[in-house]
């Protein structure tokens, strides 16, 4: 129930376990955190000695035994509060640190049967969640040639992540079936052999021929404009 809320505090899972179960009953000792949590004792005692570091148990002696008992919700967010205070007063600072020079442009050239592979992969480690991919002039029969259980990972991710896929095919052209995907037609002229794929802060450029060729081109301002220029024959489009 809270455990989301405790993670995003920087807590593992077994933390977060461990934080719980000594909110709820009080005074622990690591053999009692072990039959409450079902951990190993050899982790839990790691476990509790980065937790003391956190802040958010502290520890106390019975005896010979030590015990530990959660930090309060109240005293927990105390201590954010002041850490966060603490960065805060540096941010300033931190801010001149940031390089002020014009972007710099990246661009990866690739070749052969594979590169479709390539910029899929690309997309997966680079795209977040709710962003939109946009495809000008793709040809389906192409990703043929891809090994179909990589493109059901693709759509996979692409559903869980909840990308939404804007694509502008030829007239006529293959449309796969797939959730989340909007087609438009146009033209085949208009389109040549050339497919272009805009996601983040890229601009893919897909050359059909003997080999294959993919053109990566990393700038904000380049995708900017073939952005726009998409949404412009997007409007156009059938």
């Amino acid at each position: 129930m809270y455990e989301k809320q405790l993670r995003e505090l920087g807590l593992t899972d077994n933390e977060v376990r461990l934080y719980l179960a000594l909110l709820q009953h009080g005074l622990l000792n690591p053999y009692e955190l072990a039959e409450k949590t079902g951990l190993h004792r050899g982790y839990i005692y790691d476990a509790l000695e980065r937790m003391q570091e956190k802040g958010v148990i502290n520890s106390i002696m019975k005896g010979k035994k030590k015990y530990f008992q959660a930090t309060s919700p109240e005293n927990l967010a105390e201590l954010l509060r002041m850490k966060l205070e603490s960065f805060q007063s540096i941010v300033p600072d931190l801010n001149k640190l940031m390089l002020t020079e014009k972007e710099d442009t990246e661009i990866e050239l690739h070749k052969g049967k594979k590169v479709w592979r390539t910029l899929m992969k690309d997309i997966l480690t680079k795209a977040k969640k709710g962003d939109e991919i946009l495809y000008f002039g793709i040809n389906e029969d192409v990703l043929a040639e891809v090994e179909p259980i990589y493109i059901e990972k693709y759509f996979n991710i692409m559903h869980r992540k909840g990308w939404k896929e804007k694509a502008i095919v030829r007239k006529g052209a293959r449309k796969l079936k797939v959730k989340n995907v909007e087609y438009k037609e146009i033209d085949p002229a208009i389109v040549g052999n050339t497919t272009q794929v805009i996601y983040r802060d890229k601009v893919a450029f897909f050359i059909a021929g003997t080999p294959y060729y993919l053109i990566i081109v990393k700038n904000n301002q380049v995708t900017d404009t073939h952005r726009k220029q998409f949404e412009h024959f997007w409007k156009i489009a059938e």
